[in-house]
């Protein structure tokens, strides 16, 4: 699989199951500013009050195909290896789907990220230990504290600058070069 990153931003995301992991994959939708709809005729108390405070919709019943019809991301988050199974083959060919409990089913595996200001840091062990991803992502996104974040964000600022400028192709490429070096330059503070 490619690792890409997608702005998902008041994009449609279902997410079929309604348990702690329905629940742990919605999470990070949400903070994203995705536009989510769990399906599931019973939800742990945490999609419930999501759901009370209308931060989600969620469908209260077995998921249908016309359901994941308009989806960008659909998420198979059940217990039942069948209903997971099903939703895969609901799934339109070019939507993205992740279907937990197997992770070669789907055409999409979510990693395990940590993110602050413009700096991502995301690991992925291909589905054999989530939580090696866990701790691995941790581990390399510590040494980055709030003052590296700020820096990163003047130095972005600068690179639109430059990009925007009236600068020849070639003095932009220097100045951009530039600007990485400041960056090294952060890291070995």
């Amino acid at each position: 699989m490619l690792p890409v990153m997608i702005d998902v931003k008041g994009k449609q995301v279902i997410i079929v199951g309604g348990g702690k992991v329905a629940f742990r994959k919605l999470t990070v939708f949400l903070e994203q500013g995705a536009k989510i709809t769990v399906i599931s005729p019973e939800v742990v108390d945490q999609i419930k009050v999501l759901h009370y405070e209308k931060r989600i919709s969620w469908i209260k019943r077995e998921v249908l195909r016309a359901d994941v019809k308009d989806a960008f991301i659909v998420i198979a988050a059940t217990n039942k290896r069948s209903v997971n199974e099903q939703v895969k083959i609901y799934s339109e060919e070019n939507q993205l789907i992740s279907v937990v409990d197997d992770g070669d089913c789907g055409n999409m595996q979510m990693v395990s990220f940590k993110q602050r200001g413009s700096l991502t840091i995301a690991v992925s062990t291909g589905g054999a230990s989530p939580f090696l991803a866990k701790k691995l992502t941790h581990q390399l996104f510590e040494p980055f504290d709030d003052s590296y974040i700020e820096k990163l964000a003047i130095i972005s600022s600068k690179r639109k600058e430059i990009k925007a400028s009236d600068l020849s192709t070639s003095e932009k490429r220097k100045l951009l070069k530039e600007l990485s070096s400041e960056l090294e330059a952060i890291e070995n503070e």
